[in-house]
């Protein structure tokens, strides 16, 4: 399975007046793409401290992403041109991940990925300011009329199974999207051996999972869930969303501790 991203690029530069909006860098640049390539000199989390948490796992998906497209970060709130920020053609993927860029640039997806071969579209709302409802509902009315499959999982590690067969695949092969544990605990409840089968985009299942270790289930796990799922730091945003009723942040946790709640229990 191929992957072709699509993201901003940091600058240094701001908005210079009202009329000019910054897209978000962070999430693409300093998380997903890391956590794809797996390795130790791109984690931007613990510093000269990393007990490298994704080390043991087959993790290293530079071979998979066809190419990485980066956008600017700075734009006028309208785009009326958006040739002038996308190539003419897609290199041949299977699914395309467009996280954080305009939306103006973003409902003009689904065409270019038609005509390049590929399959789904996948498209993360790590704040609510991402991808408004009309942008997401234009999208999806685009996938439909060109045959592809499509994701708005908010936030990204709200991807779950569902009736698109190439996004499960994705899911699968990836190990990317809700976060699922294997816990081995002994008769004591404390837990010996923690394994990711599935982590939240960011990376942050195998940080929570090392930090699992020595923990009884119950309270006590629960707290090291909530300690270290923020500290990684989750990047979710801090407003509320009128959809959900709650900050994305507060639903990243949420979901990491239904993760410990139905992880997969062994005892030894």
């Amino acid at each position: 399975m191929k992957l072709l991203i699509i993201c901003s690029e940091k600058s240094n530069t701001q908005p210079k007046n009202s009329f000019e909006i910054k897209t978000d860098t962070r999430f693409a640049n300093t998380k997903f793409i890391p956590h794809l390539l797996n390795k130790k000199e791109v984690c931007t989390v613990c510093g000269k401290d990393c007990f490298w948490c994704r080390g043991r796992y087959d993790l290293d998906f530079k071979e998979d992403i066809v190419r990485i497209i980066k956008l600017p970060d700075i734009y006028e709130i309208f785009v009326d041109n958006t040739d002038d920020y996308l190539p003419e053609s897609f290199q041949k993927h299977d699914v395309a991940i467009a996280i954080g860029i305009h939306q103006d640039i973003l409902v003009e997806l689904p065409k270019l990925i038609k005509e390049s071969g590929g399959k789904a579209l996948i498209v993360p709302c790590e704040s609510g300011e991402w991808v408004s409802r009309w942008t997401r509902d234009e999208v999806i009315e685009r996938c439909k009329r060109f045959g592809l499959e499509y994701a708005f999982p908010k936030p990204f590690c709200n991807l779950s199974y569902g009736k698109f067969p190439i996004i499960n695949e994705f899911i699968d092969k990836f190990k990317i999207g809700k976060p699922k544990f294997k816990l081995y605990v002994d008769n004591n409840d404390t837990i010996k051996r923690a394994e990711v089968i599935i982590s939240a985009p960011c990376g942050n299942g195998y940080n929570v999972c090392k930090h699992l270790v020595g923990k009884k289930l119950g309270d006590e796990a629960k707290a090291a869930v909530a300690k270290f799922w923020h500290s990684y730091p989750c990047l979710g945003g801090m407003t509320i969303d009128p959809e959900v009723g709650d900050t994305i942040l507060h639903i990243g946790g949420y979901i990491h501790y239904d993760a410990l709640s139905n992880a997969h229990i062994v005892r030894i």
